[in-house]
């Protein structure tokens, strides 16, 4: 070992300050040096953290009576709509059950890539814990896994504080399960259940910092980065610039010479590099992915007033995402407030904390740091992602006050008159909710009462060896923190769930028989079977079946495009496809049993006979398209429409706008108004149908193709349109078209009599016998995505051609076979990369044991 690296042990921290120090320990029995706690000490504060977080969580449900103590769904928003789908998904893929692997998911969107979805909202390695759970309780899997990832958090926060520096272990825990349960956790992340992955991911990426100011766990350091950049890279990058400041504030508050500050900045450097290129299979898959996906239009980001921000340090307050969620409980905000008035605390080391906490806060603040924190791109949702930053950096600078001695009376006054300041200049904020500032003074007097009685005991020469008033005093503390927590949830949780109104049951047996009989009516891949979307967007994954419904910040945009010009409804700007029942749509994609929920919510399967997934066509036609009925059309090789001119006009029948045009009678009319937001129905019809479009801002949602009814033997088809918000959006031609089914079924015959005569799908793969002779084009019923590789006859693998969105193969003059792989882009290059990663990693651990062995 070099002169003056620091060891872990027999390295030692003077009293005065949390400052690694050079000298090697002196003679036991010094009152200003303490030995670094053995890892064995961090156990129990750990488990502490974790059980009194997991209580709070599970308390709050109680109260509130929330799943799964109660009737009230937890399933908020995207909870309900996304995740937990995916989590169902995971489950049918980890028990063989699913149409699809990790590579891909044949069951959404007609067929799309998985991997990169899985990197992003169940890389976590807890993900895994769902398949021990039966199908049905996938919505208890989940929050499973949501207790245990925020009780992780809090464990680790409390091993992370006796790793910094030696102190009082009851603290420790009482720290870690503030941090288990700040805001940003039960506000932002309880409801987003992979963002607590960078809940767990900042105190060990501050782990990382430590070992490596102490050279050491070189090995661990990566995995450590690693494991949680494929968790979530979205809030691993948050955690990886809060490790860097954080380093550099332990590096600042160090006595060691500078030549090895540098060397503890290079190596945390090293491991992060590394780590993240470790990861690299699943990122570079998740950020091809990204660069294909639909957009969305950034978010203006409007820093809160000092007021709104201050307020959210408080307890029972509640912002939506709408402002930082920053509440890590009265005792922790107490305790760090004491830093600056505790004489215990280096003023070297004072100063660089409190500087380091400023200077994240006001990060907040301001736009281009605000776009940092968020890879430059502002998030349309909540603003304050990295709201749990700030978080552990109070909890943080709360240790680094109380860890060598805890504060006296003076220094808890002075922490105490900072918070009165907070309290007054939050006093205002319309985030505070009735009970606020009773909590507040009920606590913060609680918790000074108990350590000031902490601090007498331990000075009085009668009673300083009794342990049971201290222990008495702890458990005081910990109670305000698990009271104060869980109903600080209780009010969060609440307030959420008004504004975010939108959520989905938990699985029930309505469920079971929606997903029975989806099951029981498939034969996939001879045919798809759609579930619909009727319960949330994802419902190919949640229920079962082959369908075009997917919600998914991925969603490629060209698969976008090719379901927009098809007619498809959307939402989520584009990132939530919906259904589109359609007997066109059906042929086209080979959708051969639709579920339909009939009132009192009845399961009725109807069929269809429709083309095989891979039909031939001697030539691919036309490529422009003016409308989506000459795009299904194109898509199905036989004009089956009559797209009329119209004639537009104000209505008094009922409507705001009628259109009239002239089809043949007995054809059946459909209208395509995709920007129009309203209903819509023939003028002698009583049914309105839904259009959906909406701005707010850019365009929100899409509206779908609808089915208006038969034309009259009069010819007239006229249209009326009733408009919800702006009466705009009409499109001047190509709104309506008039099916002829008999054209209909004449082209799926003969599809189906060209098409293949056996199909075999893989996980991510799929492969066709063709009749014999076939030439021209196999054209296969799915989206033509980056990564897409087939071959004819086992010939060559090439990429196939894009037909209005879906693949086509080009064949030979006679052709028996096709076969078409799919690899997620990106995943040969991070399998490279991280194979280097790798061998750098061993080589490094290699090197840095001989280095010992010969020391």
């Amino acid at each position: 070992m070099e002169d003056g690296a620091v060891q872990d042990p027999p390295a030692t921290v003077v009293a005065a300050a949390p400052a690694i120090v050079v000298a090697a320990a002196p003679a036991t029995g010094e009152a200003d040096v303490r030995q670094p706690a053995p890892t064995r000490s961090a156990l129990l504060p750990a488990l502490v953290a974790g059980v009194l977080v997991a209580a709070v969580f599970a308390a709050s449900g109680i109260i509130r009576g929330t799943f799964p103590f109660g009737s009230l769904s937890r399933s908020t928003n995207d909870l309900g709509t996304q995740y937990i789908p995916f989590f169902a998904h995971l489950w049918d893929v980890l028990h063989g059950r699913a149409q699809g692997d990790l590579f891909f998911n044949w069951q959404s969107a007609f067929g799309v890539g998985f991997l990169a979805d899985y990197g992003v909202d169940l890389g976590s390695p807890l993900s895994l814990l769902v398949g021990l759970f039966p199908r049905d309780q996938i919505d208890l899997a989940v929050y499973v896994i949501t207790v245990l990832k925020l009780s992780l958090a809090a464990a680790a926060m409390a091993v992370l504080l006796l790793k910094m520096s030696p102190g009082p272990r009851w603290v420790a825990a009482i720290l870690g399960a503030s941090y288990g349960v700040c805001g940003w956790a039960i506000d932002d992340g309880a409801y987003v259940p992979m963002w607590l992955d960078g809940l767990i991911a900042l105190p060990m990426f501050f782990l990382v910092a430590e070992w490596s100011l102490r050279r050491t766990n070189r090995l661990l350091s990566v995995l450590v980065v690693a494991v949680f950049w494929v968790s979530n890279f979205y809030t691993a990058y948050m955690a990886t610039i809060a490790a860097g400041v954080y380093l550099l504030a332990r590096v600042l508050t160090s006595d060691l010479a500078w030549m090895l500050r540098l060397r503890a900045v290079l190596r945390h450097g090293i491991s992060f590099v590394l780590g993240v290129a470790l990861s690299a299979p699943v990122l570079l898959a998740v950020l091809s992915a990204n660069d294909d996906a639909t957009p969305s239009p950034a978010g203006i980001f409007t820093p809160a007033p000092v007021d709104i921000f201050l307020s959210r340090l408080l307890p029972l307050s509640e912002g939506v995402g709408r402002t930082a969620s920053l509440y890590v409980g009265t005792v922790a905000l107490l305790l760090a407030l004491t830093l600056p008035f505790n004489r215990n605390v280096a003023i070297r080391t004072k100063a660089v904390w409190i500087v380091t906490t400023a200077v994240v806060a006001l990060s907040f603040l301001w736009t281009p740091t605000q776009e940092m924190w968020h890879g430059f791109d502002t998030p349309n949702g909540s603003q304050y992602r990295e709201a749990f930053v700030l978080c552990g950096v109070i909890v943080v600078v709360a240790w680094v006050s109380v860890a060598q001695h805890l504060p006296g009376p003076l220094a808890l006054l002075g922490g105490g008159a900072l918070f009165a300041v907070i309290a007054v200049l939050s006093e205002g904020s319309p985030l505070l909710t009735e009970h606020t500032m009773t909590v507040l003074i009920a606590s913060g007097a609680v918790t000074f009462v108990a350590l000031g009685t902490i601090w007498a005991v331990r000075r009085s020469a009668t009673v300083r060896r009794l342990k049971w008033p201290v222990a008495v005093a702890f458990g005081i503390v910990m109670a305000v923190v698990a009271v104060e927590t869980t109903w600080t949830a209780v009010v969060t949780d609440e307030l959420r769930s008004k504004i975010l109104s939108s959520s989905v049951q938990p699985w029930d047996q309505q469920q079971t028989e929606r997903a029975d009989a989806i099951e029981g009516a498939g034969d996939w891949p001879k045919y798809r079977a759609d579930p619909g979307t009727s319960v949330t967007p994802n419902d190919p994954l949640l229920l079962g079946g082959q369908g075009p419904g997917m919600y998914s910040s991925l969603l490629p945009y060209s698969l976008n495009q090719t379901l927009t010009n098809l007619g498809f409804g959307w939402a989520g700007y584009g990132r939530a496809s919906h259904d589109l029942e359609h007997p066109v749509i059906d042929a086209i994609f080979s959708i051969g049993a639709r579920l339909h929920l009939e009132a009192g919510g009845r399961e009725v399967i109807t069929r269809s006979a429709v083309p095989p997934l891979v039909t031939v066509r001697r030539r691919l036609g036309m490529t422009a398209t003016s409308n989506a009925f000459v795009a299904q059309e194109r898509l199905l090789g036989t004009q089956v429409y009559e797209v009329p001119e119209y004639k537009g006009s104000k209505s008094i029948t009922g409507g705001d706008v009628k259109l009239v045009g002239k089809c043949t009678p007995g054809t059946t009319a459909y209208l395509h108004q995709p920007r129009v937001s309203g209903e819509a129905r023939l003028t002698d019809g009583n049914q309105w149908r839904e259009l959906t479009a909406s701005r707010r801002p850019g365009i929100y949602t899409n509206s779908a193709m609808v089915r208006l009814g038969t034309v009259p033997a009069s010819g007239v088809v006229s249209a009326e349109i009733r408009f919800t918000g702006n009466a705009s959006g009409i499109t001047a031609t190509g709104a309506i078209g008039c099916l002829d089914e008999q054209r209909l079924a004449k082209a799926v015959r003969n599809l189906r009599l060209s098409g293949a005569t056996d199909v075999e799908a893989g996980g991510h793969s799929i492969s066709a016998m063709l009749r014999p002779g076939s030439k021209g084009y196999a054209v296969v019923s799915v989206p033509k995505l980056p990564g897409w590789q087939c071959s004819v006859d086992g010939g060559k693998a090439q990429t196939p051609r894009d037909y209005g969105g879906l693949i086509a193969v080009q064949l030979p003059e006679s052709a028996d076979r096709i076969d078409c792989t799919y690899t997620p882009p990106g995943l040969r290059r991070g399998l490279a990369l991280a194979a280097v990663a790798a061998v750098i990693t061993l080589g490094l651990v290699l090197f840095g044991r001989l280095r010992r062995a010969k020391s």
